[in-house]
């Protein structure tokens, strides 16, 4: 999410790159958004398992990439097989979730102790393993869990996350161009302003109350408004982590996979932080408190 503050000069870009840049944009969301809508909506599970699983994969070594650019001696394949297998855990009963953490809790400083690289380095080196594997696949779980848990309501609740979510980051950037001045965390990303962000929480509110008129009636309205804001504010939260993570590193963008787009880390980053906040919702909204 990015708003731009108007006193605040934007960098120089030249014509040509910017059309560019636009064009690249549109023709990824062009042939995306469509096999992405079927996926979740249409597409048997496994079609959506396998949707979470390449993106997973691929936000993953974007994260990994982090610790690469700090010249850490990161393990990316031992990282991306045990996110894999605490991926299986969300999908599979005879594989807990708890095992699946255990095992990268458990595997990774393991790996570090036989490692031959530098002693000092193990520290970061491990913990860049650690938390992007955590953070991926326990995260990237809830996606899977979002849709498989509610059956009924899985694939609506999946475009009620991203719907929410997208119009909160388009909110944001449109209010905080307009109107932004007070910088939401300058250390972090000194484009995001206050104003921008309550834009943003507008738009998602706005945008759960249409989907609740048109395609999901099932979410009541005043839950729905609520569950909203929480997301685009989480969202907020879930996108400057990114950012903190890559001026760490003092990368950009995440990746350059997605033409115009930068890569997946930096597309996914709201809708993983969010996944979880939604499934919690819909959990405690579908399963009331029990007094006996």
């Amino acid at each position: 999410m990015t708003e731009t503050i108007p006193d605040q000069p934007a960098p120089t870009v030249g014509p040509a790159v910017s059309k560019r840049v636009r064009f690249n944009r549109e023709l990824t969301s062009l042939a995306g958004i469509p096999l992405l809508v079927w996926l979740i909506g249409w597409a048997s599970e496994y079609g959506y398992i396998a949707l979470i699983v390449v993106v997973s994969i691929l936000a993953l070594d974007e994260f990994l990439s982090f610790g690469k650019k700090k010249g850490y001696p990161v393990h990316s394949g031992l990282a991306q097989v045990l996110m894999l297998f605490l991926l299986s855990a969300f999908v599979l009963p005879s594989i807990s979730v708890e095992m699946g953490v255990f095992a990268v809790l458990l595997i990774v400083p393991a790996r570090y102790v036989f490692s031959k690289s530098d002693i000092n380095e193990s520290l970061p080196a491990s913990a860049v393993c650690v938390l992007g594997t955590l953070y991926i696949g326990m995260l990237g779980g809830a996606l899977l869990r979002l849709r498989l848990d509610f059956p009924e309501v899985g694939p609506r609740l999946v475009f009620f996350l991203l719907i929410v979510v997208w119009m909160g980051d388009a909110g944001a950037y449109y209010v905080g161009k307009k109107f932004g001045k007070t910088r939401l965390s300058p250390r972090v990303s000194p484009k995001k302003t206050v104003e921008g962000l309550l834009g943003g929480v507008l738009s998602s509110v706005v945008g759960a109350a249409i989907i609740h008129f048109t395609f999901f009636p099932q979410f009541p309205l005043v839950h729905a408004l609520i569950a909203a804001a929480l997301l685009s504010v989480t969202g907020v939260i879930g996108d400057l982590a990114e950012s903190l993570w890559k001026r760490s590193a003092a990368v950009k963008d995440s990746g350059t996979r997605l033409p115009g787009h930068g890569g997946f880390l930096d597309r996914t980053d709201s809708i993983l932080f969010t996944a979880p906040i939604l499934y919690s919702y819909w959990f405690l909204l579908s399963h009331p408190f029990q007094f006996h």
